[in-house]
């Protein structure tokens, strides 16, 4: 069946923050260590077509600091620029230090400077997949072992959330070539509905404050109905700093405001205090805790007003001017399929994946979530 415009548009708008990845918070290339190096690798096209013969250009990096006949250390990309700032710190390089291992990082295709095509085309997206990725790790594997004279080492795959998924699927797929996966918060089960998303949000802030999820229930709450009249339109732009004057057109345009600012909840839910400070990643410092304390204090004012609080405040830490809540400005920049355009950095490709493979629809299908406006 033809994967058509309409549809890629209508699931852009389901997995608009996934279980990977936010467009919110999503990750710029991080600029060239003075340490790091970029090093390429010709990658085949397709694994599966015997007739194709094309290759392109994949991005890698490595460090050599410790190895000394140790394991090779491959740390697979994933849904963005692969960051050499792991390169140079993280927990696995002490594992290296200690098992003088060689220590590689791909970067996943379709992603950060690995252009296997000249565009991001849905034609030419059909080359993006996890299998594909997975036939390219073994062919890199294959391709540096000779290469290096690796014969005697052994792998280890290391990944986190979808590189952590691949990691897994890695060592299953390829016994033969992987001799142990570490997979840190690897969702290994695919489904289409993801309920389950916002109801650990919602746990996550009740074991911090019991109070604290009822009181965005109730900002959400009297977000929507306040939606619901034009005459709050000027208000809700300048409590909760839109970009623009609201404008509600359609049931997409009611649907993005409202999941824009409940992302800063699941945004800062999911990357809880997990240690990303390294890699240049903003916003950090906002924890389950922070957002909890302004959401249960009243002196702020009333839920709505917390709310618009936290909105404020992750446009501060974030450095971004204000909150973008225009759903045609971003199907403007999903349809864009050339490499210059501000979705190239990943996040058409994500939607594409979790389109055509994955599903990890966030809904709000679930009594138990503070969020219950959404179909």
């Amino acid at each position: 069946m033809a994967f058509t415009l309409a549809g890629f548009l209508l699931c852009a708008v389901l997995c608009l923050s996934t279980a990977f990845h936010s467009h919110r918070l999503y990750r710029k290339p991080a600029p060239l260590l003075p340490s790091v190096e970029e090093h390429w690798f010709d990658q085949k096209l397709d694994h599966f077509n015997g007739a194709e013969s094309r290759v392109w250009k994949q991005r890698f990096f490595i460090n050599d600091t410790f190895y000394d006949g140790g394991p090779v250390f491959l740390m697979i990309g994933g849904e963005g620029p692969a960051n050499p700032a792991w390169m140079v710190s993280g927990t696995w390089l002490t594992y290296a230090e200690k098992l003088k291992a060689l220590c590689l990082l791909l970067e996943h295709r379709f992603y950060g400077k690995s252009h296997p095509t000249e565009d991001i085309s849905t034609a030419n997206l059909r080359y993006l997949s996890s299998k594909q990725a997975l036939a390219d790790l073994a062919h890199f594997q294959t391709v540096m072992t000779q290469k290096l004279e690796l014969n005697n080492s052994k792998w280890i795959v290391f990944g986190g959330s979808y590189p952590g998924s691949l990691a897994t699927w890695y060592r299953l797929k390829y016994p033969h070539l992987v001799h142990a996966a570490v997979a840190t918060s690897a969702p290994v089960y695919a489904l289409i509905n993801f309920t389950e998303y916002l109801e650990v949000v919602q746990t996550s802030l009740a074991d911090y404050n019991p109070e604290c999820p009822e009181a965005v229930k109730t900002a959400s709450d009297t977000l929507v109905k306040m939606l619901k009249d034009k005459d709050n339109y000027s208000k809700i732009t300048t409590d909760f700093k839109l970009c623009e004057m609201l404008q509600i057109n359609s049931e997409m345009d009611f649907a993005y405001v409202l999941e824009t600012l409940a992302g800063n909840f699941m945004d800062v839910v999911q990357y809880n205090k997990d240690n990303r400070a390294f890699e240049d990643v903003k916003g950090t410092n906002i924890t389950i805790q922070v957002l909890c304390d302004i959401m249960t204090d009243s002196s702020v004012g009333t839920p709505y007003d917390r709310y618009a609080a936290v909105a404020h405040l992750m446009v501060e830490v974030l450095e971004i001017e204000c909150m973008d809540t225009s759903y045609k400005k971003y199907v403007q920049e999903m349809t864009n399929t050339t490499w210059e355009g501000t979705a190239a950095d990943g996040g058409r490709q994500w939607v594409y994946q979790t389109c055509t493979e994955f599903g990890f629809f966030q809904s709000t299908d679930s009594p138990n979530q503070p969020f219950l406006w959404l179909p």
